[in-house]
């Protein structure tokens, strides 16, 4: 597309619909002519259908330079020494060199950020390796006996566990016969009762 001015032209696709637009055109033009000249009554119809003919002749003559045939100017074109111009299959060629440049454009912001991308990630793959080889280490330089040193921690935790529980169930009992005894207390001391 070289030019603003070819975009605002009408587009048809061949010469054949050009004539066909135009004998469609002068034949409207002749019958809306004979239908006035019918309604009036005028006989002299000869000379307005000859300024009806320079009329359509100039007009026509006026719509050329804004036509586009095939995708090319209607002055350009000639309909036997020009092969055809496929204007859909331009307008694929340049979706196609649109979508590549994006492609493009794509591919190369990629090959600018990915590098860093990866390198921080196998840096940080590196860094966490090195860490588990210190923890690795460090649990070799236990002593031996710190497993079983957990295991009787683990013994006694639940030791104590047990003993909390039998504890929480015995108190409301105790805490019951301590009221009892109480009550029981102070009956007695009453003189009624020495």
């Amino acid at each position: 597309m070289s030019s603003s001015k070819e975009d605002l032209r009408v587009s048809i696709e061949t010469m054949n619909d050009w004539s066909h637009i135009k004998a469609n055109y002068v034949q409207a033009a002749k019958s809306s002519l004979a239908k006035e000249l019918a309604a009036t009554g005028l006989s002299e119809s000869n000379a307005l259908s000859q300024h009806l003919d320079q009329f359509i002749q100039n007009t026509f003559r006026l719509v050329q330079p804004n036509l586009r045939v095939n995708g090319q100017s209607f002055d350009e074109c000639a309909e036997d020494d020009i092969e055809s111009f496929d204007e859909a299959l331009d307008r694929h060629v340049w979706s196609l060199h649109d979508q590549r440049l994006g492609l493009h454009k794509t591919i190369a912001a990629t090959r600018r950020t990915e590098p860093s991308k990866i390198e921080k990630t196998m840096l940080g793959s590196l860094e966490q390796n090195y860490k588990l080889d210190a923890l690795e280490s460090e649990l070799e330089d236990l002593p031996e006996d710190f497993s079983t040193n957990v295991d009787d921690t683990a013994d006694s935790l639940l030791k104590t566990t047990a003993w909390a529980k039998e504890l929480s169930q015995s108190i409301p009992t105790q805490t019951e016969r301590t009221a009892r005894l109480k009550n029981v207390a102070a009956v007695l001391k009453k003189p009624e009762w020495r």
